[in-house]
Order: structure tokens, then C-alpha cells, then sequence
């Protein structure tokens, strides 16, 4: 699992939001952001140490800890909901089947008949 690209969201704690950009892109590849503090990265591997030691900056992989998450505004919250929901995994019924696998209808089948 370490050669795969990680997502991380980055909390920008101290200094210059936009001077923090330019660090973040020329370190990993930066996917969203929500100034004026937070932004998502993917992270290659062999440059987590590297990234995540980016100063005025602090890095998290898994979920934030609850005092983290308490000092964000409404905005941020909902831009840390969103992440968190885009991880967890998804029900699919059906998923990795045939469409003409027994019980289940093809998506372009009609009842016109």
C-alpha cells in the first residue's frame, strides 16, 4: 500500500495560505482546496516524511482528531464531511457483476416489450 498515491488533507495552522500553495504543489499534487486554510493533496510515495514536515502545516491522513475538528469554521466542516464521506466505502448491490448476471435487469433494458 505504500506505492500507492495517498489523499491527505492539509490544515494550513500558521502563516501565508497562498505562500503554503506553492509549497504543497511543488511537494505532492494538490486536488482541492478551501482557503483560507485547508487543501487536498495526493502525496507520491517516498515523499510523506518529506510533505507532511512542511512547516505551518499539519497532515491527516484518517479522520481529524475532535479538537481539530471543533476549531474549523462551518464551511470547513462541511469541506471535511465531504472528504470524510468520499472514504467511506460504498454499497453497490450488484457491483462487479455482469448485467446478465441472474437477478439483476440490464440498465438499458426496456418494459416496452
Amino acid at each position: 500500500m505504500d506505492r500507492e498515491k495517498r489523499e491527505a488533507l492539509v490544515l494550513v495552522e500558521t502563516g501565508d495560505y497562498e505562500t503554503a500553495l506553492v509549497a504543497l504543489r511543488a511537494l505532492a499534487r494538490v486536488t482541492q482546496v478551501m482557503p483560507p486554510r485547508l487543501a487536498l493533496v495526493l502525496v507520491p510515495p517516498g515523499s510523506r516524511t518529506e510533505a507532511s514536515a512542511l512547516p505551518g502545516t499539519a497532515w491527516f491522513e484518517e479522520d481529524l482528531p475532535p479538537e481539530v475538528y471543533s476549531g474549523l469554521s462551518p464551511q470547513e466542516r462541511l469541506f471535511v464531511d465531504a472528504w470524510a464521506a468520499r472514504r467511506m466505502p460504498k454499497e453497490r448491490p450488484g457491483d462487479q457483476l455482469p448485467w446478465d448476471a441472474p437477478g439483476h435487469i440490464p440498465p438499458d433494458s426496456t418494459s416496452d416489450g
